[in-house]
């Protein structure tokens, strides 16, 4: 996708799903006849994003203040996990209160073109939308609405290797009670059991999407192939019409 230059994605993207294809052969033709056939190739390449891809890539048109926000409840959620654990709560409250805000504006651009905005596709959204913030590449794509493909929901592995700093104070100089390090522990024990559900989660997301790309792509090559298909069976009757 390095080839397909980014205001060509930002071009194709920003039409609504149904017309994804007639925009992005116009910009390939116009790519070709202009010389640059790599980049055409590549864009040619793009696959016909699935709603809830779609949707996502409408939020940061529709309100970027707002994707803003999401975005740095985010980063605040992992800066909190890390620095200060005591109020990881009132920090993933606020980054709820983000995610629901971004996806207000992903169902309403569904809904606008008389696209369904269900529980699953609002997982879906939810999860890329997660997934996108997590990563500066992906972020600042999202901001442009130019992802080019769903993403999984982030766990607790995106601090790869970094701990929490303790619960413990000090108190007077002194450790801090016994009930606080008990506290303590069983909060890491609930992380790790976190982790593992959420590592397992994006596991099968990630399986599922595999699944969805790899149809989509045998169902775009379905209609090439039915495409020639039809063109080849024009050219039959022509040829037939000139023998006569």
């Amino acid at each position: 996708m390095a080839t397909i230059a980014a205001n060509a994605l930002e071009e194709v993207y920003a039409v609504p799903p149904k017309e994804f294809t007639r925009a992005r052969n116009a910009r390939v033709a116009a790519l070709a006849k202009s010389g640059h056939h790599d980049a055409a190739e590549a864009l040619r390449r793009l696959r016909r994003p699935t709603a809830a891809l779609w949707a996502v890539n409408q939020v940061g048109r529709a309100n970027r203040k707002r994707l803003d926000a999401f975005i740095e409840a985010v980063a605040h959620v992992r800066r909190t996990q890390l620095r200060d654990p005591r109020n990881v709560a009132e920090a993933v409250q606020r980054q709820r209160a983000a995610l629901d805000a971004v996806l207000e504006i992903a169902r309403d651009a569904l809904s606008e073109h008389g696209l369904k905005a269900g529980p699953q596709a609002l997982r879906r959204i939810s999860n890329t939308l997660q997934g996108a913030a997590v990563d500066a590449r992906h972020a600042e794509d999202l901001r442009h609405g130019r992802l080019t493909g769903e993403l999984a929901a982030p766990g607790f592995e995106v601090f790869d290797g970094e701990k929490p700093r303790g619960l413990s104070v000090l108190t007077g100089g002194q450790p801090a009670a016994k009930g606080t390090e008990a506290r303590q522990r069983e909060a890491e024990r609930r992380a790790r059991r976190d982790a593992v559900r959420q590592e397992r989660a994006r596991q099968a997301e990630e399986r599922e999407r595999r699944a969805r790309e790899k149809q989509a792509a045998a169902d775009e090559t379905a209609r090439e192939v039915q495409a020639l298909a039809e063109k080849l069976a024009a050219a039959r009757r022509r040829l037939a019409k000139l023998r006569e």
